[in-house]
């Protein structure tokens, strides 16, 4: 069902928008790297839909833009897994020593791709690249889910969130282990089942971010005493 690749993608746009509309109501001065990849996303399906349609799906720009801007993505999530964590730390006792290393995570995360992986800034550099980050995310993704049962007053909203996140960080390391072993004409299919993913911690998100129905409950008046 080929046509599905092109269904989620929809699907994600505009669960993007809607996530974009949900966290400018105020969510987004807790959780602004959320913001900066959802705009990111679009911009990023902007640009591809562009190369796509003036040079081709083989084309070298295609080709490069779909692979960086993947780097990109998979870096801001990563980012997301760092920033959550952090904030997280700071509430609970068990995890405040990991918090101190986080940016030294962060660094390392940076770096090693430029030693481990050559020649740089080629197909098989994003990819790996792309592969070690997600995989990184998706480990301390695990951390902070540990991290947030464990405290007493658990962030129903953090909860949901970190859900999306690790839906989305997790697709994104399966997708890339499957590619390894399709052939090039069932390149769909983990396109596809990483499109779905997407949608799935999109929705999530959407849901996590979604305006409060709560109402107070209206006051009752006491009965006046007839005698």
């Amino acid at each position: 069902m080929p046509y599905l690749s092109y269904v989620f993608p929809a699907a994600a746009i505009l669960l993007q928008l809607g996530l974009i509309v949900l966290l400018a109501r105020g969510p987004f001065r807790t959780y602004p790297v959320i913001l900066i990849y959802s705009l990111t996303y679009i911009g990023v399906m902007v640009l591809e839909g562009l190369a796509l349609t003036q040079a081709g799906v083989e084309s070298g720009l295609y080709r490069y833009l779909y692979w960086s801007s993947d780097l990109v993505l998979d870096f801001l999530l990563f980012l997301m897994v760092i920033t959550l964590m952090y904030r997280v730390a700071g509430t609970n006792t068990l995890f405040r020593p990991f918090g101190r290393m986080l940016f030294l995570v962060l660094a390392v995360a940076v770096v090693l791709p430029f030693i481990l992986y050559h020649p740089l800034f080629q197909f098989g550099w994003f990819r790996h690249t792309s592969q070690l980050l997600s995989l990184g995310a998706a480990v301390l993704n695990l951390l902070l889910w540990t991290a947030i049962i464990s405290t007493r007053d658990r962030d129903p909203q953090l909860l949901l969130v970190s859900a999306g996140l690790g839906v989305a960080v997790t697709g994104v390391a399966i997708t890339y282990g499957l590619l390894q072993f399709t052939s090039a004409n069932l390149r769909w299919l983990p396109d596809l089942f990483k499109s779905l993913t997407q949608v799935v911690s999109m929705a999530i998100w959407c849901w996590a971010f979604r305006p409060s129905t709560k109402t107070s409950a209206p006051l009752i008046q006491p009965v006046p005493d007839p005698s």
